[in-house]
């Protein structure tokens, strides 16, 4: 069972379901950048069965700037998917959740991040990027595409139109120091292959995890974790088994 959401912020809308409402616990996940409520190859379509069957609600959106939501992709910034997250999180709290665990992919994991809150039950963060200018975002600051930000005011990649705002925050978004304040268990899955986020940073960030904590860095697994889905789910639940 499944009940549509709409989340008001700054008078747009963030879209998304909630499944298995009458549970009293909690899984939200976070899409990364340009990423939707199925996560990449609907990973988290798969992930929601799984945790279903294991009797946990869960809550999936998209973004601002990402349909069915509200706003233009080309408004899109840290600032915006953190106030995104802030919202659904005191939502899910309005709903009477009181334990609630987060998982984030990618981008969605810096925003997790970015977004601490409450006092979670979880987080499990996927590829997660701490340090944008080291991951593939340095694309986007290469002359050629600050030329056509210039020109254009926007990078146009697969279709989404990448705002200026976004990319000059680029080289400022460092957030080690916001995994110091996860005061919860904390899971980090990341592929040795991950051309987009080495993994590199997920080691870094665990090694500032206070909490009770956990890393699994997966032999041969590119970012999206593309071929090894089963193994990541099976990881993810694993863990919360273990600390939920």
């Amino acid at each position: 069972m499944q009940e549509e959401i709409n989340i008001q912020v700054n008078n747009k809308k963030i879209r998304g379901i909630l499944e298995n409402s009458k549970s009293d616990k909690l899984m939200i996940l976070v899409p990364g950048f340009t990423g939707d409520m199925g996560g990449p190859d609907n990973i988290f379509e798969e992930l929601s069965k799984k945790l279903q069957d294991k009797m946990f609600a869960v809550l999936r959106f998209n973004f601002r700037g990402t349909p069915p939501s509200d706003m233009d992709f080309q408004d899109m910034t840290v600032e915006t998917e953190t106030e995104d997250l802030k919202a659904v999180i005191n939502y899910a709290k309005s709903k009477g959740y009181n334990q609630i665990g987060i998982l984030g992919e990618s981008m969605g994991g810096s925003i997790v991040a970015t977004a601490i809150i409450t006092a979670f039950k979880v987080v499990i963060l996927w590829y997660p990027a701490f340090d944008f200018k080291d991951t593939s975002f340095k694309n986007y600051l290469t002359e050629e595409s600050q030329r056509q930000l210039k020109d254009k005011g926007f990078i146009l990649e697969s279709g989404f139109k990448i705002g200026k705002q976004f990319v000059n925050d680029i080289p400022d978004v460092k957030l080690y120091q916001k995994v110091k304040e996860i005061k919860c268990p904390v899971l980090f899955l990341h592929g040795d292959k991950d051309s987009d986020v080495p993994y590199l940073q997920s080691q870094k960030a665990f090694q500032l995890a206070s909490e009770q904590k956990k890393i699994h860095i997966i032999k041969g697994a590119e970012h999206c974790f593309k071929n090894e889905q089963e193994k990541v789910i099976d990881l993810t639940l694993q863990f919360l088994e273990q600390h939920f």
